[in-house]
């Protein structure tokens, strides 16, 4: 059956999917070659070799990616990266810096500390003591570490790096200097510009902008390939997947075709700055909403809110529980804040239609 257009997820991960990448989805579950499912489909397979190869074409075609960065499909979600890159990138250096910019940039440098010392280097500041906000200017990253980690969306703290850090050559990180690079960004690829020369590794979990669970994308430079150790597990080496062109066990056939199907969306769709534009155009209407509502507040400073996870509070006790009700009632789902936060949080990926987005904006205004 089709899908309920009235509707909309507005989960952090898994997201909420394009309609019309459901439909091919579903389509190939019945057959992706005459009488084998996309389920059945072997990772030895022609068939999937050349999703694989579309799909790392698509990629690399969106973002412009230099030759002489690696696209890998591998798994364990964007979790298993915080262990996987400092085991592949730490080499001789004896720290790595990562900056500090919400929950999961801290989980980062928490796993990365069992290999290495890790140097924190504070990305937030108070105004008011009241708005949060990210200071690019007063960062100080030890260039005889081996890499400097950035999470630029934070999808629980509704933060994110202004898009200058990654894309613009005049951002206060100095990409000629030693230290390489590496970024999560689980919940924004695919939606922000990036400058991939100016990253050694970049890597994200599929199943917020990519697709769905079980396959995680690591772009990385071929001259980071050779500092892994000695005991790293065998499916955390990135060279290794780069030999053997990411089947060096079964691999996550569907999550790859449906990342390729994504890819696929976005290209047929307007590629990164369409997607860009949309985003925008969403996260304007609903913190236009949030902003001039009296008894609602965002406690993060304009310009370093986040344009996909929107997160808020109520100054009044029940009024959150009375808009996560009219959401439901309205056909919006998915809207409560992470467990360790509360409040609200919409998480608005490629997917989000804006319709969906404006149906939410009503109901704020209408809250009392």
């Amino acid at each position: 059956m089709p899908p309920n257009h009235s509707d909309y997820y507005f989960g952090a991960g898994p997201a909420s999917l394009p309609p019309a990448v459901k439909q091919q989805i579903c389509a190939a579950i019945d057959h992706v070659t005459p009488g084998v499912s996309i389920l059945e489909l072997s990772h030895r397979s022609e068939t999937f070799a050349n999703i694989l190869n579309q799909a790392r074409c698509l990629l690399r075609s969106l973002y412009a990616i230099p030759d002489n960065y690696h696209i890998l499909f591998m798994q364990g979600g964007a979790s298993s990266q915080f262990d996987a890159v400092p085991l592949n990138i730490l080499g001789d250096a004896r720290h790595a810096s990562y900056l500090d910019t919400g929950l999961w940039s801290r989980k980062a440098a928490r796993l990365a500390a069992k290999y290495t010392r890790i140097k924190i280097i504070a990305g937030l500041e108070q105004k008011n003591n009241k708005l949060r906000s990210i200071d690019a200017q007063h960062w100080r990253v030890d260039q005889a570490g081996a890499y400097f980690h950035i999470t630029p969306n934070e999808t629980v703290d509704g933060i994110a790096l202004p898009e200058a850090v990654l894309s613009d050559t005049t951002a206060p990180v100095d990409v000629s200097a030693e230290a390489p690079v590496v970024a999560d960004m689980t919940s924004c690829l695919l939606m922000r510009k990036v400058d991939f020369s100016r990253y050694g590794i970049v890597y994200a979990g599929a199943q917020k902008t990519l697709g769905i669970a079980g396959v995680t994308i690591v772009i990385v430079r071929d001259d980071l390939l050779h500092r892994a150790a000695e005991q790293i597990p065998h499916l955390y080496r990135y060279d290794l997947h780069v030999r053997e062109n990411s089947i060096v066990n079964t691999a996550p056939v569907f999550a790859c075709y449906v990342t390729g199907l994504m890819l696929e969306w976005v290209h047929k769709n307007g590629g990164i700055e369409a997607m860009r534009t949309q985003a925008k155009k969403r996260a304007d209407l609903l913190y236009a909403a949030i902003d001039a509502h009296p008894l609602l507040q965002n406690n993060i400073d304009r310009a370093s809110r986040s344009p996909i996870n929107v997160v808020f509070n109520a100054e009044r006790a029940g009024l959150i529980e009375k808009l996560l009700r009219n959401a439901q009632a309205a056909g919006l789902s998915g809207l409560a804040g992470h467990r360790l936060a509360g409040g609200v949080r919409a998480s608005m990926y490629n997917g989000a239609p804006v319709a969906a987005v404006e149906k939410l904006a009503g109901l704020i205004a209408e809250l009392t």
